[in-house]
């Protein structure tokens, strides 16, 4: 702080020629004169002292018979006169706090944080599809609705947070890692129909009446739980109908066949040396690039590295510098052993698994093969798993038939 507050009222650095040196800094200390920097040199004294300061040293000198030679002249003011008719270098200054000032009113970073199931570039994508980019103007953008549109197009998200802070957008996100979704509460009558063929393996009924018990065979159609609860009397007759969207947790065991299939024969790739590095500047989305190879190797991959640039934490410019670095490979053809295919053809199932459970679908037995052919490793078989099979489906209303008058005449 105090370097810039010097540099901007401007400072001088001296060189005192006296007799009795220590008489003048004894008078600049009683009249608060600050002097920094001070080193004695071939006899000499120099110093450092602000240049209000300096005008105030000649009655020092003449007391102490002393002389003084400017040896520099620092500082904004210094600077401002030498330069006092170079009118287009101070419109330069002048035209860059402008364009400053109008790169201040647009957004050049969207920053996502807390996401792990949704990436980046699917978030980035719908925003861009809904006209949210980079480069939008910041009054253009509603922070409370970006947050709705992201809780609405992505289920897993539980909270957004949508702020700007600079020229940055900043979306915070905390999404349902454990994969549940919110369904919407029905309001409306509705049946829990069987969305496929299967053996109900287990029904947890809230909200309606429940047709079948846990091990019953249901067809795709079928009614499981019914949204029409009946109404009787005392004499166990119906007198009339409630109607509710019917609700309930319902596992359907089903039977699934699998098949995947990939060749015995790939390529591995062994890469070599690293190539040159060609360095670019991109400007928004336009790239510009000092130079590049004359022929592109196609035996090679390239890895393409982006910094962009910020005045501060927050003001982000629409200005990146990079490199794009050549890694070039030979390909070795191979070929899978009996033993190794069976392995990733093992490794390939197993992921298939996974990726079920993620989905909620949990697999109860299996009954694959495989099988190696000349060229390929195929695995067939069939699974057994259980999942949400149901679907929901409107129910018609009705009204109970009136009770048959049984008495009789004496």
């Amino acid at each position: 702080m105090n370097r810039l507050i010097r540099y901007l009222k401007g400072y001088v650095h001296i060189r005192l020629v006296s007799r009795d040196p220590e008489r003048f800094l004894n008078l600049c200390a009683h009249n608060q004169i600050l002097l920094w920097g001070l080193i004695s040199r071939n006899g000499f004294y120099e110093m450092y002292l602000s240049t209000a300061d300096f005008f105030r040293l000649h009655t020092l000198c003449c007391k102490s018979s002393s002389k003084i030679r400017i040896l520099g002249k620092y500082g904004l003011p210094f600077f401002l006169h030498r330069n006092r008719k170079r009118k287009a270098f101070f419109a330069g200054i002048l035209l860059s706090f402008c364009l400053l000032f109008v790169l201040s009113l647009f957004v050049w970073n969207i920053h996502v944080s807390g996401n792990y199931a949704n990436s980046t570039g699917s978030i980035l994508s719908f925003l861009e599809r809904k006209g949210i980019t980079h480069g939008i103007l910041k009054s253009r953008l509603n922070c409370s609705e970006i947050a709705a549109m992201l809780r609405e197009e992505f289920p897993n998200i539980t909270w957004v947070s949508a702020k700007i802070e600079g020229t940055q957008l900043i979306l915070e996100i905390k999404e349902n890692v454990d994969g549940y979704v919110a369904e919407e509460t029905p309001t409306e009558p509705s049946h829990l129909i069987a969305a496929k063929d299967g053996i109900v393996a287990s029904i947890i009924t809230r909200s309606g009446t429940p047709l079948v018990l846990p091990g019953a065979p249901c067809k795709k159609g079928e009614i499981l739980v019914s949204g029409e609860i009946e109404i009787k009397n005392d004499s166990q007759e119906v007198i009339g109908y409630r109607y509710v969207p019917a609700d309930a947790d319902i596992l359907i065991e089903t039977e699934w066949y699998y098949y995947d299939e990939f060749p015995l024969a790939y390529e591995e790739r062994h890469y070599g040396e690293e190539g040159i590095s060609f360095p670019f500047l991109q400007i928004g989305n336009y790239r510009l690039e000092s130079f590049s190879p004359w022929e592109q190797n196609p035996s090679a991959d390239s890895e393409t590295r982006l910094w962009q640039v910020h005045l501060t934490e927050n003001f982000v410019l629409p200005l990146s510098v990079g490199y794009q670095k050549s890694l070039p490979y030979i390909t070795e053809q191979k070929e899978y052993t009996r033993e190794e295919a069976r392995t990733l053809a093992e490794q390939r199932f197993e992921q298939y698994q996974e990726k079920l459970k993620k989905e909620q679908i949990q697999v109860i037995d299996s009954s694959v093969t495989t099988e190696i052919t000349g060229t390929l490793c195929k695995t067939k078989g069939t699974i057994t798993v259980q999942e949400k099979a149901v679907e929901r489906q409107s129910c018609e209303q009705r009204t109970p038939e009136p009770a048959s008058d049984t008495s009789s005449d004496s």
